[in-house]
């Protein structure tokens, strides 16, 4: 009995291990704005992103990320018959493999993975939902109590989520090529 116990709490205690499962929170700035727009239509550029993230590592440098980020894309319309600034909640959730190159204080890593993106009901929105690739590289600073990883970010959306007639030269779209710069903070 005291060995079938010993096992249980070993195995409960292996997620809470630092080496093993680390917990924190992504955030930074869009390099290249959500929503393309012309005419009446102007893109709203929001400059930040931010959410919560797992980071579960594996043997021989691999890795597995999950985040869960939320950031705001929008636009305004200067019509006759509509004014006004029409923003979006956008959720992403990216998973990601991760692999991590050897090293003692900084690692450079690469990751790669699957993405499903929510948005909130905004006026002329067509599809509220997109999935897509995404393609990263980064360095991980392994510190005392906490690690740092700045990262560079490429997701690869597969549709639009907008719906505007573009035969009257009034165009609005979602850009299918995000690309953002991350700073994920782990403990």
């Amino acid at each position: 009995m005291l060995k079938l116990c010993s096992i249980l709490l070993l195995i409960a205690s292996a997620p809470l291990s630092a080496q093993l499962l680390n917990w924190g929170v992504k955030g930074g700035v869009p390099l290249n704005d959500a929503v393309k727009a012309a005419g009446t239509f102007n893109p709203e550029f929001h400059r930040w992103t931010i959410g919560p993230m797992v980071d579960l590592n594996l043997p021989a440098g691999f890795g597995i990320e999950a985040d869960m980020m939320y950031r705001r894309i929008g636009y305004s319309a200067n019509t006759p018959f509509i004014n006004g600034v029409f923003n979006s909640s956008a959720w992403s959730f990216p998973l990601l493999v991760k692999y991590k190159f050897p090293g003692t204080l900084a690692r450079m890593y690469v990751d790669t993975g699957y993405v499903f993106r929510a948005l909130t009901d905004v006026a002329r929105l067509d599809k509220n939902s997109s999935q897509g690739f995404v393609l990263g590289a980064g360095i991980r600073y392994d510190l005392k109590l906490i690690k740092v990883s700045p990262e560079l970010r490429y997701t690869r959306w597969n549709n639009d989520v907008f719906a505007v007639d573009a035969a009257s030269g009034n165009t609005l779209s979602s850009k299918k090529n995000q690309i953002e710069f991350l700073v994920g903070v782990t403990f």
